[in-house]
């Protein structure tokens, strides 16, 4: 009976887990303080952790936080739990860190499921503001990410062949590393070939470089994009002035899925009168992300600049206007559509090309 009783005296007398430290600010501090520096465009602070915040009722329902004009209010059980007003100024990255982090402490007291995510939180507060800047910018903590070097090598997706003897057709459907070579072989093996048809439907982008490397074989010393950020200082990307492969008719095709680097050169050699565009409205995917790596060991992915034409148009949001419209046009704009298989599409650039080779 007595080792019975010692026993139950030693469990009481064990002590209780020790609510965890407080929240270290400084992971919070340098993606707010990054996002600042590099994002392509202003943002509200206030706005951007809040929808950070919200990864607190993602873990624990019967915590909610809700924003007023100058506070955030955290609610437990439906009920106001805590008052926390905003900085002076907004732009005080240092204080909106503090903050985020004193709320994390708050929750932690009164959620033992937070309590115990405790390490994990602010990377969670983190990845739902920076996926409250736009669809392409993300966080990556040093818990979730994996480099893979070869990512944009993984597939060729890449054919070729002879329509009527004289017209080389090219379906490139991604830009990888292998993509400007594939192209290379393809015009060294036709070397007679009177037109050419590259078909960029389904093409979601891929490496710019490469793509401009299709378009050195196209055209001379040719502005076929500029970028542009935050501090409006211009970069313009030129083709070679090495002598192209190919300079004869050159007809485009896209669609919906079109977009970035695919989208970028069919602008680019559209606006130099390189080439006819036939197809629809492309996607409108004209921004740049770049990979930050954050001192924590995460990385932020941060849209920092975006695509023009080589006459200043706007790509992002707006896309790349065929000159032969395949679908219905309102307003002035053909109607973006994916047409991957639509070999109408093909039978179209085919006739112009017969038109322009005579």
């Amino acid at each position: 009976m007595k080792k019975i009783c010692c026993s139950i005296l030693m469990l009481f007398c064990l002590p209780f887990p020790a609510l965890a430290d407080e929240t270290d600010h400084s992971s919070l501090f340098e993606v707010l303080q990054t996002i600042d520096k590099q994002y392509i465009s202003t943002f509200d602070a206030a706005d951007l952790t809040y929808h950070g915040l919200q990864a607190l009722h993602d873990l624990d329902t019967d915590i909610s936080i809700t924003k007023g004009s100058d506070r955030f209010y955290m609610y437990h059980h439906r009920q106001i739990y805590k008052i926390f007003p905003f900085p002076d100024d907004n732009r005080n990255w240092e204080e909106w860190s503090r903050i985020v982090s004193q709320i994390i402490d708050s929750a932690k007291k009164i959620s033992q499921t937070i309590s115990l995510k405790d390490f994990e939180v602010p990377d969670k507060i983190s990845k739902k503001m920076v996926a409250r800047l736009d669809p392409y910018s993300h966080f990556y903590s040093r818990f979730d990410y994996q480099d893979n070097e070869a990512e944009n090598s993984i597939y060729t997706l890449y054919s070729e062949r002879l329509i009527e003897g004289n017209i080389l057709y090219l379906r490139v459907r991604t830009f990888n590393t292998q993509t400007a070579e594939q192209v290379k072989q393809s015009f060294n093996n036709h070397p007679n070939i009177k037109g050419v048809i590259l078909d960029l439907r389904g093409n979601s982008g891929g490496i710019l470089n490469e793509a401009l490397k299709v378009c050195d074989m196209l055209t001379d010393n040719e502005i076929i994009t500029y970028t542009a950020g935050r501090d409006n200082r211009n970069m313009h990307y030129y083709t070679s002035n090495e002598g192209s492969l190919y300079d004869g008719p050159l007809v485009i095709l896209t669609d919906g899925d079109t977009a970035s680097a695919a989208e970028v050169i069919a602008g680019g050699l559209q606006e130099q009168s390189r080439a006819k565009i036939i197809g629809t409205q492309t996607f409108g995917k004209g921004t740049i992300q770049n990979v930050i790596p954050l001192q924590n060991g995460g990385k932020l992915v941060l849209t920092t600049e975006q695509f023009f034409t080589p006459s200043g148009k706007i790509i992002h949001a707006h896309g790349i206007q065929p000159d032969i419209c395949v679908t219905e046009v309102k307003d002035g704009i053909c109607a973006p559509e994916p047409r991957l298989r639509m070999d109408e599409d093909i039978e179209q650039a085919v006739n112009l090309l017969k038109n322009q080779i005579r």
